[in-house]
């Protein structure tokens, strides 16, 4: 079968891998449709983190996805699911026995398998992380679901309140969705940073109140002009540029909170906090999104509701041997996210 893979030093490679098989009772097989290029799929393009790509026979690549049901272990009986069934997945599986996944906590679980690959042909994964999309959701969309899922772990973290000022650095993908939850959070003076003209438009047509070019701008100025000198009472950083991190904290409001969603900054970059200034702040700092434990029902939910036509724009959709092309639109703005078509 067809599959991406990553073999460090920023090469992708389009391989003939074997086709997977159901191994326990519990797997599911999912004949793919469609899968879209993550953020942290780019930085493996850019050789940041390369630490992950010791595999000589490549890094599957590839976790946001759609496909159907096209065979089922003899145990996989608890959800409901059928071959034919329409549906997307999570790639992470718990173990639901440790003390995390028993504290709420799944997205820290001590046994927890990592199942990516998705940008291939099939896919196997147990029946804990599939989910059966809605008739009314297209595949295209469904391939949104999982980053979807990160962005509200990101927000129910956050915990915007009605009324509060919210701004967020970064109008990609993930800004888009973010941008859409903070306003139905009830978010104000929304306002996203972010440097391509196109994306800026995008954002206002979403709803968001304002929108700034922190590369030919004053980014602290434009914030303190619209919160009236006070700063945001929530800043959530999603561009995953370490440029963008330095300062931000500037641009929070007394007893605000700062949050680092884009996780996967380049391994070397250290944040610098200055503690001095920012004592009498009490300013809550959230050093991460770790994932989406438990979001994926209400993630399916908000397809029907979100606007994701807009990042579903003209020349978003690859076939798998233009997978290169797909990569290299999304990173330079040509795409806000790059689908690869597998079915």
């Amino acid at each position: 079968m067809k599959s991406v893979r990553y073999y460090g030093n920023g090469e992708l490679r389009l391989v003939d891998a074997p086709e997977p098989k159901c191994l326990r009772p519990t797997d599911v097989k999912i004949k793919v449709a469609y899968c879209g290029v993550c953020g942290s799929d780019l930085h493996l393009k850019r050789a940041e983190f390369d630490f992950l790509a010791a595999d000589p026979e490549g890094l599957p690549m590839g976790h946001e996805a759609t496909g159907t049901i096209v065979e089922l272990g003899s145990g996989a009986v608890t959800k409901g699911l059928k071959v034919g069934d329409r549906v997307t997945f999570c790639f992470n599986e718990h173990c639901g026995s440790c003390y995390y996944c028993r504290n709420g906590q799944e997205q820290f679980c001590d046994h927890k398998t990592v199942v990516a690959g998705a940008m291939a042909e099939y896919i196997v994964v147990g029946e804990q992380a599939v989910y059966k999309l809605p008739d009314s959701v297209s595949f295209q969309k469904g391939a949104l679901v999982e980053p979807i899922s990160v962005c509200l772990h990101g927000i129910d973290l956050c915990r915007i309140r009605p009324g509060n000022t919210v701004a967020i650095s970064g109008g990609g993908a993930m800004g888009m969705l973010l941008a859409q939850l903070a306003l139905r959070s009830g978010a104000t003076r929304l306002t996203v940073f972010e440097p391509i003209p196109a994306k800026r438009e995008i954002l206002r047509k979403l709803g968001v109140s304002h929108t700034v070019d922190p590369v030919g701008e004053d980014r602290l100025a434009a914030a303190m002009e619209i919160t009236e000198g006070r700063g945001f009472d929530v800043v959530i950083e999603a561009s995953g540029s370490a440029g963008a991190c330095d300062g931000l904290e500037e641009l929070v409001a007394m007893g605000g909170t700062l949050e680092f969603f884009a996780a996967m900054y380049r391994p070397d970059y250290a944040y610098r906090l200055p503690l001095f200034k920012a004592f009498s702040r009490e300013v809550t700092i959230i050093s991460g999104v770790l994932q989406s434990p438990y979001t994926f029902p209400r993630s399916i939910a908000l397809t029907e509701v979100l606007d994701l036509d807009t990042l579903l724009v003209d020349g978003c959709e690859f076939a798998p041997e233009d997978f290169e092309k797909a990569f290299q639109d999304q990173m330079q703005g040509r795409t806000i996210k790059s689908l690869l078509k597998f079915a």
